[in-house]
């Protein structure tokens, strides 16, 4: 007698799910990434929110080569799953070094971003929370911006039904090698005597004031950049004195307004 065998043909079912062990790199919404994680969960788009990144890095800025913490923290959202990834770069580049501090929630990817492992998705407290260290770029590097995407997952294993965030930080490069000599770093005041306009080379974010022969200010100013100009149009005819204040430094220069 033959034997007939039957062959049941069991349907397997293929179920997306969200990459829970983080994403590649190019997600984190910043302008040189071109994307964030709406590109592959929706319904997207994402909303924009603001303090969620923050560093110990100080108001006068990074200084170059020294190694800081950076924070992701999602203020207000306590969904079960979560993921991120974060980036550092100028207008032109990715910039910065990241360094992993926990291993068990964060993980590199591609050396220029840092994004969440598996176990980095279960919330721990609320908010959740992610930190990393980061180092800073080379002196002349600038004005360096943080950039975050954040998926608050719904948990449902496939890429719908999420909200995503995105959230930047933009820091400064700090010019404290020329305020430990800010008086040379001024330089000469000039043009002097001045009708109009008068220059200065001070360091951004200083604190510029003008006295008048009798010690009354008469103009203050914060500069937004090295080489700054003050409109001294509206002064009277005589002798006025500038003050300059960055990072507990002071210089001081006198003109004449003719």
């Amino acid at each position: 007698m033959k034997k007939i065998y039957l062959v049941l043909l069991v349907p397997i079912l293929i179920i997306a799910l969200a990459p829970t062990s983080g994403p590649g790199a190019g997600y984190a919404g910043s302008p040189l990434d071109g994307q964030d994680c709406s590109n592959c969960h929706a319904p997207g788009p994402a909303t924009v929110v603001t303090d969620w990144i923050s560093t110990d890095i100080p108001p006068i800025g990074y200084t170059p080569g020294d190694t800081y913490t950076i924070t992701l923290s999602t203020t207000g959202e306590t969904t079960s799953k979560m993921g991120f990834q974060i980036t550092s770069e100028t207008a032109a580049a990715k910039t910065g070094t990241f360094m992993i501090t926990n291993a068990t929630r964060t993980q590199l990817t591609n050396n220029v971003t840092v994004t969440h492992t598996a176990a980095g998705t279960d919330p721990v407290g609320s908010p959740n929370t992610w930190t990393m260290d980061w180092t800073a770029p080379a002196a002349g590097t600038g004005t360096v911006t943080f950039y975050a995407a954040v998926n608050a997952s719904n948990a449902n294993g496939a890429g719908t039904g999420d909200q995503i965030f995105i959230t930047s930080l933009e820091v400064a490069e700090s010019n404290i090698g020329i305020a430990e000599n800010l008086d040379q770093a001024v330089g000469t005041l000039y043009p002097n005597p001045a009708t109009d306009i008068i220059h200065l080379n001070v360091p951004s974010n200083s604190e510029v004031r003008v006295y008048d022969n009798a010690g009354r200010a008469v103009l203050s100013m914060t500069t937004d950049q090295a080489v700054q100009e003050m409109d001294v149009s509206a002064l009277q005819q005589g002798i006025y004195f500038v003050q300059i204040a960055f990072d507990g430094q002071y210089a001081s220069r006198s003109f004449v307004k003719r």
